[in-house]
């Protein structure tokens, strides 16, 4: 297929505030790696093996969230409560322009930074040094999200990737160089990868982006041969005639099922070898729209625990059925050891006859837009709890027997008539991710308070389509006393909140924990803060160029830890805040750490 420079239209939602240029990036440089220098961190880079993911290293952060249950947590105590207040800068690099989605990985030393529309730049991780990039052409995308580059995996000498033209990639780490490319989706009908691969059971894991208008079938998560990208199984979102769940979608044909993207990257327990993934909506929206009436519509806004060695789905869990307002549950699944025993004042949601006290490998976390936290039996997909975070409307309840949340039959949406719906349709949280700390067996959510005014539109499909189901206006939840941002700490035994920091500026930026006793976020009016974990007390505070919607990382390099935040806009909130005012574009990585010699070296 041919890949042409030209540029693509940055996404035309308020969700981005960020413009740029792709012709011009694809200009800068030929869509090639540039060679390494004789450069003694890469050549003593070690492989990464499947121990070293299954049980990473403190110093390092190899894959998106860190470890296989998406925690967001570093183990690292160099920088901790009694010392964070003396942060300081160590070094900046600046960033691809565009939307910032980034998440660094680093291993032995060396970071990798996959950037928007896959530039990717090795630097060293203690002085931000340039070791080597590569640059991916740029291809005229029907899709207006498909430059929103999440993550990606390193494993063995590789750096392995999702691409804006739905490839998988893998580059030579020491040297940038394309190792192997493999096509797996068609970007000229949309498909792409924003939440990029895992490595499971040896093999990389992937769930394809873009399944909308003129792209019928759905999305699918698929697993590919390490050595070459070779496709190994395939497991579809939409079910295939014949296939359970296919009766909920009514007389739909199957060219006429749009949707089910699995835009994020997934979780997974190599002890059963299970892959648990989030499923995004049909498109369109409204079931009005789609022809399918009071239909399920699975495997849409589900989670799916699928084999690690067939694809085969073992169990699904259906938190929203029949979408109608674009909110997604495709967002991180946590998985955790913990008693369970919520705490009937504060989760809305029981299993009738839970037996409470029991430890339980779980899945957990809030995702989806709805602000739920929902946790599942990790082994069957029993429902066990789950409790609202912010003003929501559309869920009434769950039936715990059939697996499936029950909507609320009154905001269901008709062609032209407007509904009020919480929250809004960048969600009480959206991509922004959650972290966890086992050390205090609490989830950290960074989380907004929105509503909003929805019609759903005529539908013309267009090629890539994707935001033109609908119209909406957003607002402040009334229950909000006018904020926005609301980031909550949960205990993930009882559903319990342990404190919560409001405020007017809302949080478009992810959690990040530490063995410090700490947890990072940032919000919507720049604000870096280091929070007590246990507490809330903010300790530390930094303004940045623009906010954050990165996912930060913790690092050790040369005895130091460091924390690293990749700055820049792309999911904001100040539609509803328009006092908060931040530059468009100013894409920055942000790295702290003490001043040297302060703190005891981290443990490796």
């Amino acid at each position: 297929m041919s890949l042409t420079k030209v540029g693509i239209g940055l996404l035309a939602s308020i969700a981005v505030a960020a413009s740029f240029s792709p012709a011009a990036l694809a200009q800068q440089a030929p869509a090639a790696s540039a060679a390494a220098p004789n450069n003694a961190l890469l050549e003593s880079y070690s492989a990464v093996t499947d121990e070293d993911l299954q049980s990473p290293a403190d110093a390092d952060w190899t894959m998106w969230r860190r470890n296989y249950a998406n925690w967001g947590h570093s183990p690292l105590s160099q920088i901790n409560d009694e010392n964070v207040d003396q942060l300081d800068l160590a070094w900046s690099w600046t960033l691809e322009p565009g939307r910032q989605e980034m998440t660094p990985l680093v291993h032995d030393g060396v970071m990798f930074l996959m950037q928007t529309c896959n530039f990717t730049q090795a630097v060293d991780a203690t002085t931000g040094d340039l070791l080597w990039e590569y640059r991916r052409e740029v291809v005229e995308h029907p899709a207006s999200l498909a430059c929103g580059n999440r993550n990606a995996v390193l494993y063995e000498d590789k750096l392995i990737m999702g691409t804006h033209d739905a490839f998988l990639v893998a580059l030579d780490v020491k040297t940038g160089q394309v190792a192997w490319e493999h096509q797996v989706g068609d970007w000229q009908v949309g498909h792409h990868y924003s939440g990029g691969p895992i490595i499971a059971d040896g093999k990389i894991v992937a769930g394809m982006s873009g399944c909308y208008h003129i792209n019928p079938g759905g999305c699918w998560i698929s697993a590919h041969d390490v050595t070459s990208g070779e496709e190994l199984w395939r497991t579809y979102t939409i079910p295939r005639p014949g296939e359970p769940g296919d009766e909920t979608w009514g007389d739909v044909p199957l060219e006429s099922r749009y949707g089910g993207s699995a835009w994020n990257a997934g979780a997974y327990d190599p002890d059963t070898k299970t892959i648990y993934y989030g499923i995004a909506v049909p498109i369109p929206w409204g079931s009005d729209q789609r022809g399918t009436e009071d239909g399920d519509v699975l495997y849409t806004n589900s989670t799916l625990a699928l084999d690690a060695e067939t694809g085969e789905i073992k169990w699904h869990f259906q938190h929203m059925p029949n979408e109608q307002w674009d909110l997604d549950h495709p967002f991180a699944r946590l998985i955790v050891e913990t008693d369970v025993t919520p705490n009937a004042d504060e989760v809305d949601w029981i299993a009738p006859g839970l037996e409470t006290g029991v430890t339980r490998k779980v899945i957990t976390g809030i995702p989806g837009k709805t602000g739920v936290v929902w946790t599942l039996d990790a082994e069957t997909g029993d429902f066990l709890w789950a409790r609202d975070t912010v003003e929501q409307n559309v869920l009434l309840g769950v039936d715990a027997e059939k697996r499936i949340g029950l909507v609320n039959p009154e905001v269901r949406s008709a062609i032209g008539e407007e509904v009020f719906i919480c929250p809004y349709l960048l969600g009480g949280i959206n991509w922004q991710a959650t972290a966890y700390n086992p050390d205090t067996n609490a989830i950290y959510a960074p989380l907004n308070n929105t509503c909003m005014n929805f019609t759903l539109n005529e539908v013309q499909p267009t090629v890539g389509g994707h935001h033109g189901s609908a119209r909406s206006t957003p607002s402040i939840a009334e229950s909000a006393d006018g904020n926005v941002g609301s980031f909550t700490a949960i205990n993930a035994a009882t559903g319990e909140t342990m404190w919560k920091f409001d405020q007017r500026a809302g949080f478009p930026g992810s959690a990040l924990t530490t063995g410090g006793n700490l947890v990072f976020a940032v919000d919507d009016n720049r604000r870096l803060r280091a929070f007590d974990a246990t507490t809330g007390d903010v300790l530390w505070e930094q303004v940045l160029n623009n906010r954050a919607t990165g996912f930060p990382i913790s690092y050790e390099a040369d005895g130091r830890q460091f924390v690293a935040i990749p700055a820049g806009s792309s999911l904001s909130y100040t539609s509803m805040t328009p006092e908060i005012r931040v530059p468009t574009g100013g894409n920055m990585l942000y790295v702290f750490a003490l001043p040297e010699g302060l703190g005891e070296t981290a443990s490796n």
